[in-house]
């Protein structure tokens, strides 16, 4: 686990994205993340009738119709689900129609557009190409410390026979360790449960790497090292994504999406 000891600088040029996509040699799978340019996006960050306005045009952008799309009712728990064609057009311009309690979606069905709203929490992208399937999850550090990496993992295996160490895994933008503080019960129950590397101490508070942690998750769940991307800009630091921890009930939320070509 070389890599999770590394110190990821901010503030580099890497982190001053204007965008963000999956790896561009993962070959068969198109995924995104919105930034505020979109506008908002999270339902109850505005209008309704604005945010359904804004995902229309956001779905129409990138190439896909809002009738393909499948979310959910993200409650910061380890829940995944598989979803196929029949739950196209859940949740996607009507809130009361989301799958119900979940933070993670897998497919294999090409008609299917995951997607899943953030704001500091981590969008994860795992995708296998020998099986054709992928999995998209939104993990914040209660749902990172239920193993939601690691259960999407055991999920891709029972539900399609994915090799573990086969899988390809990427995290679009999240809130970095820096100006991500927790309490010290906090600090103890992830320095406990993925290692000591994954807390730090700045102005005498412990500070979450939750990057870090994600990683610990999926590397024990057997994903190969080599097959993680690298670490992805900061929320917080750039203001082209949105960061509930800067701008509170402000941000207008994110929209991650994956899906097969």
């Amino acid at each position: 686990m070389k890599g999770l000891t590394l110190q990821y600088n901010n503030r580099s040029e890497e982190n001053q994205l204007a965008g963000w996509s999956i790896p561009s040699d993962w070959a068969g799978v198109r995924g995104g993340v919105s930034s505020t340019a979109n506008g908002p996006l999270a339902w109850g960050r505005g209008e309704e009738s604005s945010i359904i306005a804004n995902r229309i045009v956001w779905a129409a952008q990138r190439g896909f119709a809002s009738e393909r799309v499948v979310s959910l009712d993200q409650v910061h728990e380890a829940t995944i689900l598989h979803v196929t064609r029949e739950r196209c057009g859940s949740g996607f311009l009507n809130p009361q129609t989301r799958f119900a309690r979940a933070d993670g979606m897998l497919t294999t069905d090409s008609n299917v557009v995951l997607v899943t709203s953030h704001a500091d929490c981590a969008p994860i992208f795992l995708y296998s190409a020998e099986k054709r399937a992928i999995s998209l999850i939104h993990a914040g550090w209660r749902g990172t410390l239920k193993g939601i990496a690691a259960a999407a993992v055991r999920k891709l295996v029972d539900e399609f026979a994915v090799a573990p160490s086969k899988l390809r895994v990427a995290i679009g933008p999240m809130i970095d360790t820096h100006n991500y503080p927790v309490g010290e019960d906090v600090a103890a129950l992830f320095s406990s449960t993925f290692g000591p590397q994954v807390i730090s101490v700045s102005a005498d508070r412990p500070h979450l790497d939750l990057f870090a942690a994600i990683t610990v998750d999926l590397l024990r769940a057997g994903v190969a090292e080599r097959n993680l991307h690298q670490r992805p800009p900061s929320t917080f630091m750039d203001s082209h994504w949105s960061s509930y921890r800067r701008d509170g009930k402000n941000t207008g939320g994110m929209l991650a999406f994956f899906t097969l070509n």
